[in-house]
């Protein structure tokens, strides 16, 4: 029984051994991802920075066409909703 024993704690601690066992050109293609992975996200951030910032603009250029719109139709006596 002992002999099973011990036989299945080797092949038990061969496996956890061999498991542990990483591959540096593994951890440098991981690390290459997350590197590539940080820098697309930084790329995002930017991109929706500037969107917002369109967005804002376009809504200022909105707002003071609609006041020159509705200015016009005051001058000129159309009634406007």
């Amino acid at each position: 029984m002992l002999p099973a024993v011990l036989r299945r704690g080797a092949a038990l601690a061969l496996v956890l051994a061999a498991a542990g066992c990483r591959s540096p050109a593994a951890d440098a293609a991981i690390a290459e991802q997350f590197s590539q992975m940080s820098d697309a996200l930084v790329a995002m951030q930017d991109q929706m920075s500037v969107m917002a910032t369109t967005m804002d603009s376009l809504v200022t250029v909105t707002a003071k066409q609609d006041t020159l719109i509705r200015r016009i139709a005051a001058v000129s006596g159309v009634p406007t909703p």
